[in-house]
């Protein structure tokens, strides 16, 4: 079973999609922050698989939405 989730607020969104990786599920992530310098966007697949695609999209969803607070904050650049 595939799943995915989207967060998103004023200048950002975060977008999850669960996919099967053999008997664990992985996550594709994307990202989008607006930032002094322009839009920051990155998509990728964590390297990391789980037991259910809930707790994919879920970890994937908060590890990305960390990301965000820091470019937010001006904390990193993230380019």
């Amino acid at each position: 079973m595939n799943l995915s989730g989207k967060v998103n607020d004023d200048g950002w969104t975060v977008t999850a999609c669960a996919h099967a990786s053999g008997t664990e599920f992985g996550c594709l992530t994307g990202t989008s922050v607006a930032a002094p310098d322009g839009v920051v966007v990155r998509e990728f697949s964590h390297d990391r698989t789980v037991c259910t695609p809930r707790e994919a999209v879920l970890d994937s969803l908060k590890l990305d939405m960390s990301w965000v607070g820091l470019i937010a904050s001006n904390t990193i650049c993230g380019a």
